[in-house]
C-alpha cells in the first residue's frame, strides 16, 4: 500500500469512528445556552415578555437562556442582528411589530426581508391601541369627535409617539374610512409628552397603546373613545370595529422568531414550549397586570398576522403619504 494509499486509509478510518458522535450531536438541542435578542431597551414591554418567555423555555428544555437588548432604530437593528445570525436555534429574537411591519413599510433600504429572513414560532400577545379625549373635552364619543373633525373650521389634532407608530397608522386608517382630516401631532420624546400634551389642552385626542393610557382613563383623567381589541378589565370600552370601522385594528403583537432556515430539530423543541409558556395561568397573570392582552397564535397563523399587517400598513402609508422621519 502507498503512503497516499495509507492515509486515505486512515483518514476514512477516523471518520468512520467520529461520524456517530457527530450525528448524535446533530439529534440533540439543546446543548449550549440559548440566547433571546430584545430589539428594544431594558424595561420595554419586550423586555419584560422575553424574561418570561425565557424563564419557562429554561425549565422545559433544561437549558440557559439570556436575554440580550440590541435597541435602536424602532427595533430594526436587533432583528438585522437576528436574521443575520446562523440558523441553528441558539439566535432568538423577541420582537414587537414595527421592525416587521411598520417600520419595513416607511424605510425604502431594509437591510432584511420580514417575511423571508426570520421563522416565526409563534405570538405571545398584543397590546391593543385606543384612542382617548381629555375628559374636559366636549366629545364624549367617537361619533361626536368625528363630526368635530368634519367642521370646517375645525382642525381636529391626534398626538402620537413619532411618526409610523401602530396608534398612528390605525388613525390614518380612521381617517380613510370616514373621511375626515385630523391633523397627527408626533411627539418624538415619547410617551409622557404626548400625554402630557393631552393634560394641557394642546391636543385634542391622543392615540396609544393602551397600558400607556389606562392609568390616566381609570383616573378619570382621560375618555377613551374607542380601542382596537377588547381590553380585559374594562370590557365596556366600544372597540374601533363596534363602532362602524372594522378596518382600524392593528395590535402591536411580540412574538418569538428565529432566523430563516431554522432547523426543524430546534423548531419542533422551542414551537410546543413558548405555547406552554405563553398558556401557563401564572404567566398570563403577570401579562395581564402589565396591561398585555395574552393570544397565542402558532407559526401558521402568526405568519398570516405578519403578511396581512404588512399589506395594510404598506397601503396606507401610500395613501396617506406616512414618510420616515
Amino acid at each position: 500500500m502507498t503512503m497516499l494509499a495509507r492515509v486515505k486509509f486512515l483518514l476514512g478510518f477516523f471518520a468512520l469512528l467520529i461520524l456517530p458522535q457527530g450525528l448524535a450531536a446533530q439529534e440533540k438541542y439543546p446543548v449550549r445556552p440559548i440566547k433571546i435578542v430584545v430589539a428594544l431597551g431594558p424595561g420595554s414591554v419586550a423586555d419584560a415578555v422575553a424574561r418570561i418567555v425565557g424563564e419557562s423555555l429554561r425549565r422545559e428544555l433544561n437549558t440557559e437562556v439570556i436575554v440580550e437588548h440590541k435597541p435602536g432604530a424602532a427595533g430594526v437593528l436587533g432583528a438585522d442582528y437576528v436574521a443575520r445570525s446562523k440558523p441553528d436555534g441558539y439566535t432568538l429574537g423577541l420582537f414587537h411589530s414595527s421592525p416587521l411591519t411598520t417600520s419595513v413599510a416607511l424605510t425604502p433600504n431594509m437591510p432584511y426581508d420580514s417575511i423571508k429572513d426570520f421563522t416565526p414560532l409563534g405570538n405571545v400577545g398584543v397590546n391593543s391601541t385606543a384612542l382617548v379625549a381629555n375628559a374636559a373635552a366636549p366629545w364624549k364619543t367617537l361619533a361626536e369627535f368625528l363630526n368635530y373633525a368634519r367642521d370646517k373650521s375645525s382642525k381636529a389634532t391626534y398626538g402620537i409617539i413619532g411618526v409610523g407608530s401602530h396608534s398612528h397608522f390605525n388613525i390614518e386608517l380612521l381617517k380613510i374610512a370616514a373621511r375626515v382630516e385630523i391633523t397627527a401631532v408626533p411627539y418624538k420624546a415619547g410617551t409622557g409628552p404626548a400625554i402630557a400634551g393631552l393634560l394641557g389642552g394642546h391636543i385634542d385626542t391622543v392615540s396609544l397603546v393602551w397600558p400607556a393610557l389606562a392609568e390616566h382613563v381609570r383616573a378619570g383623567k382621560f375618555r377613551a373613545l374607542a380601542v382596537t381589541s377588547p381590553i380585559k378589565e374594562v370590557p365596556e370600552l366600544p372597540t374601533f370595529a363596534a363602532l362602524g370601522f372594522p378596518q382600524v385594528n392593528l395590535e402591536v403583537f411580540f412574538g418569538l422568531f428565529g432566523p430563516a432556515g431554522l432547523p426543524k430539530l430546534a423548531a419542533g423543541k422551542l414551537i410546543p414550549a413558548l405555547e406552554k409558556a405563553v398558556k401557563d395561568p401564572a404567566h398570563v397573570a403577570k401579562l395581564d397586570k402589565m396591561g398585555f392582552a395574552v393570544a397565542y397564535e402558532g407559526p401558521k397563523e402568526f405568519s398570516e398576522r405578519i403578511g396581512k399587517e404588512l399589506t395594510v400598513v404598506r397601503d396606507v402609508a401610500r395613501r396617506s403619504g406616512i414618510k420616515q422621519e
